[in-house]
């Protein structure tokens, strides 16, 4: 059978708020999801959503020869949106303060798969990536290690993480999140101007963006080892996946 060299991805949900201020814009792409060994099923039974805090935030099915997309955007979006209720009405994001964000997966297909997250965490100011901000500064609190396997071969910029066992159709993983806090170390670095009674502080990243995006997709149980080494490019059982 001929392996499709192209890996897709499904899912890609980001959240962009303003720094010190209220939410600002969202933004998200669309990813499609992997298609490699799909002359051993059907296509229409592929199925996998992305939920936050219990509400579904973006899905993607294939029924009747095409995709159906879902998003918490509605419309025509295809892009879902994180984080937009993470700040209570009429408040500012507070540095340091954790905010709930229960972040699982669940298989909407009507076959069993295997699933995989990557997380990416990073700093925008002006359109331009800002390269001296940790990621880590956004604390995105990771949870269920033992039901989330970790990639070691990650970056600081990207977590990537995979489902330990099969997530059955209809069924819903553990939490690989539950809460975010943007660290007050960002705020650390300030300017402090004084004209006579008048002290002005100027903090070298104000405006700055925290940008916090999430990619969902699954493999289909068959074959496993190789369809997950094909479209993932990791060794299942090496990393106590299957």
């Amino acid at each position: 059978m001929k392996k499709k060299g192209v890996s897709y991805l499904l899912l890609i949900l980001a959240a962009v708020l303003l720094l010190g201020s209220a939410i600002g814009s969202t933004r998200a792409a669309l990813t499609y999801y992997s298609d490699n060994y799909v002359a051993e099923i059907t296509v229409s039974q592929i199925g996998v959503s992305l939920l936050e805090n219990g509400q579904e935030v973006s899905r993607r099915d294939y029924d009747k020869d095409e995709w159906k997309i879902s998003t918490n955007r509605g419309g025509d979006s295809v892009n879902g949106a994180l984080l937009r209720n993470m700040i209570p009405e009429g408040e500012k994001l507070a540095l340091n303060k954790r905010y709930e964000e229960n972040l699982t997966v669940k298989n909407t297909g009507s076959i069993d798969t295997y699933v995989r997250v990557r997380i990416y965490r990073y700093w925008m100011m002006d359109g331009t990536k800002v390269t001296t901000l940790s990621p880590d500064l956004i604390d995105l609190n990771f949870v269920n290690g033992d039901r989330w396997i970790q990639n070691p071969r990650e970056t600081a910029e990207c977590t990537e993480l995979f489902y330990k066992g099969i997530l059955p159709s209809g069924e819903e993983t553990a939490a690989f999140a539950d809460s975010v806090r943007i660290d007050g170390e960002v705020a650390s670095e300030a300017k402090v101007e004084t004209n006579g009674n008048v002290i002005t502080t100027t903090y070298k990243y104000d405006g700055v963006e925290f940008h916090v995006d999430v990619e969902v997709d699954a493999v289909q149980t068959h074959n496993a080892q190789d369809a997950i080494k094909s479209a993932w490019g990791v060794d299942a059982a090496g990393l106590g996946i299957l």
